[in-house]
């Protein structure tokens, strides 16, 4: 398999891979912000359910866009999905794990080196 092959399927595993996290936020709040860095518990609880259902959309969008093969918007859309991650990666660098925080960063340079890769290779 070439790059371009796999790079044309990396929306399904971005895609798959935040949907699933998000419905895990959104089912077990508790355990999965201590997965995502900062553990939280009681109270806090409804906005770990919330990122969960923003995790839900954000998979939700790439696979649609996907199936629908609208390459130029699903690498802005990337680039935007960068954008949310590096955020994460800020809020749990200052609040939370700082090592947990590099799953973020890395995520997010990923997500928007495979966006700018996706914008250049459209005509």
């Amino acid at each position: 398999m070439n790059l371009p092959t796999i790079g044309h399927y990396f929306p399904l595993i971005i895609g798959f891979f935040t949907l699933l996290i998000g419905i895990s936020a959104t089912a077990k709040p508790e355990e999965m912000s201590k997965k995502f860095g900062i553990a939280v518990n009681g109270e806090a609880l409804p906005y770990v359910v919330s990122t969960g259902i923003r995790d839900v959309f954000i998979g939700l969008i790439v696979l649609i866009l996907f199936y629908l093969q609208a390459w130029s918007a699903l690498g802005a859309g990337h680039l935007c999905i960068g954008i949310v991650a590096i955020s994460d990666f800020l809020v749990v660098r200052k609040y939370g794990d700082k090592k947990a925080s590099l799953i973020h960063l890395v995520g997010g340079v990923v997500v928007i080196a495979y966006g700018a890769w996706l914008l250049s290779t459209q005509q």
